[in-house]
């Protein structure tokens, strides 16, 4: 019986019975799929890191150095440090590694290093998540090159550099945990012993030392962080933390997955509405039956039972078959994943967190559906045979008068003035459109910040049209000069400014002394968007990034003095301002050129450039990156691509995603909502036909009500999505060092394309629903 009572229920309503599991299903999809994606992300992370050993402390050094210091320091503090391992790198200007037809890597803003396998961690993998080994004349490619350039195995790479030239085969796709992200400024090369032992002899490349540390169980990295430094050990570059690789490794698919998860976040309340809406709908059609079972004596619980039987069925199969193709949905958002941290994701976790959204989603309908049906428990038999349900209350006075309109057509008002009289009706519709622009606006806004030139900001760099990075080389400063002069004198540069980044000892919070990168030149140029404060610009003044200035970085406020030591002299610095900037690890901070460079630790020359009115700029860029070799010329878009390439391809198939779901949303709700309506207002619709309106006429009341629902709410939408999506991106992005996102909003594509694709997708399916048939017995209806 309970089944057949399933079965005619639902071959009576099927369309709304149809839409409400589709939309059950398409919830469970997305909210397994988001948990399903966050498992493997765990999964993937963890398998990676115990196949690769990373190192807990990474000491970049350029120079010289003692490896038997560095022994017996380990040795001294051997209760922290498990292991050491110094690795020495050969870097290699991108203009001189050769592919394809003619093309090199030139322009890269990554540090290209050549290296062997190391012997104890820190372990270069291949896709298979195995320890490389590289035969003699091939090379394994990082990741991050081989997807840029479409690099194959079996394809040839060419090195020239000095009197060595060599040809490689590229062997095996490298994944590198340390260095996998296009987030760190260097990519590794791993190569045959014999091969690189030959590089060395010939010098072709530049020497760089990467002088690691793993640690015990119980190491404390922050002790042996200082030790280190107070024991003036060889550390002139940047002084990195395990936890900042993996941070990076898991960025790009946890800010995915965190903002699925928002989005099915909002499907699930959109669910609930959408029963709520249903439910509205049925009981307001079967009132009068469900008066007549009361007065037959039925008790209410089996009354309830014939309902909400229905939606537990309904709940479960969705459930199920939404869990079910969530693994297949899934695979739409590892990709990146399954590239660069594991292309196995065999583990039972996804399996058992996933089951988490369709027992989730069932019980909060079933409750739900309970909540609902306790309104039949308020209203008698009689009441029930006698009056709407579903609109019980006094009767109100309006002042939505007819024969005040005088302006527009008295269908349209009539539909308008439907909504004033009951907005509380049409308030849920209302919530659901805000709700499904929010879903569209949210990722398209974070696409087009992150894709835009703005972006640099962030980043701690000032909006310019070219940067021009000069790495270490033998006759980097030389080259240098050279540029300033030729800038100086190129009339097609309409500005230009100079930068110089250098490791300097800085005293932290504690009083013990940190190396800090602080970059010296003159920032007016090219300014940034200072949080609080500005930029320095007298001697003695420095300028902090918002990571830096907090309280896991040196603890300071503007105003606050900062000590560093320069020449072997202490300077102390006033703190001016503090900017946003999410590279090197969120910790950066620039100086007035009177500070001076530390000429020991050098780590790279900027300069950034704007054209005259007119110049071709990539003409120009053409030019400076062939006549300085060890140049890398970029347009600061692409220098921000390159930085974030795989964040923002990610972003751009979550908006995607996000307008197809508010699409069929927005339709669903809507062609729930107005088979509501009509079924509630059949005998006002049937008293409107007889006095001699056309169903054409009608179905403009009803069109016109909901569209200018539609409009406001996308107005509200966009609005929420502008101001309270700033708040939020900026809130989950902090952690990285930027505290106040601001969006870079496309007017034609917030104000115009997306509302529009929304107005016509709502547009149509108003139009379908509200066909009122002309066919229909009116005495049927009017006596009912």
């Amino acid at each position: 019986m309970f089944l057949k009572i399933v079965k005619n229920d639902f071959l009576r309503n099927k369309i709304v019975s149809i839409t409400v599991f589709v939309f059950i299903t398409m919830s469970v999809i997305l909210a397994a799929s988001a948990i399903n994606n966050i498992a493997n992300l765990i999964q993937s992370m963890s398998a990676l890191q115990e196949r690769a050993v990373p190192a807990d402390i990474t000491m970049m050094h350029a120079g010289e150095y003692d490896q038997a210091e560095i022994d017996q320091f380990t040795e001294q503090y051997r209760d922290y440090i498990a292991m050491q391992e110094t690795m020495v790198l050969q870097n290699i200007d991108g203009s001189n590694i050769h592919f394809g037809q003619n093309q090199t890597l030139a322009g890269t803003i990554q540090d290209i290093s050549f290296i062997v396998q190391n012997q104890k961690f820190d372990f270069i993998l291949d896709l298979d998540n195995e320890k490389l080994d590289v035969k003699e004349g091939f090379v394994a490619v990082p990741i991050y090159f081989m997807e840029q350039h479409d690099l194959k195995i079996g394809d040839t790479i060419k090195l020239k550099s000095g009197r060595y030239e060599r040809e490689f085969v590229i062997s095996d796709y490298a994944r590198d945990f340390e260095m996998n992200s296009s987030l760190t400024s260097s990519k590794r090369f791993v190569i045959n012993q014999n091969d690189y032992d030959e590089m060395l002899e010939m010098r072709a490349g530049e020497l760089e030392y990467l002088i690691e540390f793993k640690l015990d169980e119980n190491g404390d990295a922050a002790a042996v962080q200082t030790a280190y430094n107070e024991a003036g050990l060889p550390a002139n570059g940047p002084i990195i933390e395990g936890k900042i690789f993996t941070l990076f490794n898991a960025m790009s698919d946890m800010a995915v997955a965190i903002v699925i998860i928002f989005i099915s976040s909002l499907l699930i309340v959109i669910a609930t509405l959408c029963i709520r809406l249903t439910f509205l709908a049925t009981i307001d059609e079967d009132i009068r039956e469900i008066g007549i079972m009361k007065a037959m004596g039925i008790p209410k619980k089996d009354i309830k039972k014939v309902y909400l039987n229905k939606y537990r069925v309904i709940s479960a199969a969705a459930g199920l078959i939404g869990y079910l193709m969530s693994f297949a949905a899934v695979n739409l958002l590892n990709s990146n994943m399954r590239l660069y941290l594991s292309s196995d994701f065999s583990g039972s976790l996804k399996y058992v967190l996933s089951l988490i959204a369709p027992l989730l989603v069932y019980f909060m309908i079933v409750m739900y559906c309970q909540k609902i049906l306790k309104r039949i428990d308020k209203i008698s038999a009689v009441e029930a045979l006698r009056r709407d349900f579903t609109e019980p209350g006094k009767s109100r006075k309006y002042s939505f008068s007819l024969l005040k309109n005088k302006f527009i057509s008295t269908n349209i008002y009539i539909g308008l003035r439907d909504v004033g009289k009951r907005y509380k009706l049409y308030r849920l519709l209302f919530v659901i459109f805000i709700v499904c622009t929010f879903i569209v606006i949210l990722p398209l806004n974070i696409f087009n910040t992150m894709n835009s030139p703005e972006f640099s900001t962030y980043m701690g760099i000032g909006k310019s049209d070219m940067r021009i990075d000069l790495r270490r080389t033998d006759r980097i400063t030389e080259d240098f000069k050279k540029l300033q002069e030729e800038l100086k004198n190129d009339n097609d540069v309409e500005k230009f400014a100079t930068y110089i980044t250098s490791s300097y000892p800085v005293q932290n919070a504690e009083g013990s002394w940190d190396y800090l990168n602080i970059e010296t030149g003159d920032f007016s140029e090219f300014p940034l968007k200072y949080l609080e404060g500005r930029a320095p610009e007298r001697e003695g003044e420095i300028s902090l990034s918002f990571a830096n200035a907090g309280k896991d970085g040196l603890n300071k406020k503007v105003g606050e003095e900062v000590t560093v030591r320069v020449g072997g002299e202490e300077q102390t610095l006033s703190v001016t301002g503090i900017y946003q900037d999410i590279t090197n690890g969120g910790k950066t901070a620039k100086a007035n050129t009177s500070l001076g460079v530390n000429k020991e630790a050098i780590l790279w020359y900027i300069v950034s450039m704007d054209m005259a009115p007119g110049v071709d700029k990539r003409m120009k860029m053409d030019y400076y990156q062939s006549t300085y070799d060890s140049a890398q010329v970029n347009d600061i878009k692409e220098y921000t691509y390159q930085t974030l390439g795989n964040l923002i391809e990610q972003m751009s198939t979550v908006v995607i995603g996000g307008i197809a779901i508010a699409l069929i949303i927005a339709v669903l709700i809507t062609s729930l909502f107005l088979r509501m309506l009509l079924s509630k207002d059949m005998s006002q619709i049937a008293i409107m036909r007889s006095v001699g309106l056309t169903s054409k006429q009608i179905s403009h009341q009803y069109m016109a009500g909901t569209m200018m629902v539609l409009v406001v709410g996308i107005i509200l939408g966009v609005l929420v999505s502008n101001y309270l999506g700033e708040f939020l991106v900026s809130t989950a992005i902090s952690y990285m060092g930027a505290a106040k996102i601001e969006f870079v909003d496309i007017i034609w594509q917030t104000w115009l394309l997306c509302p529009l694709a929304l107005m016509i997708a709502v547009g149509l399916t108003i139009f379908e629903c509200c066909k009122v048939a002309e066919k229909d017995d009116l005495s049927v209806v009017l006596r009912s």
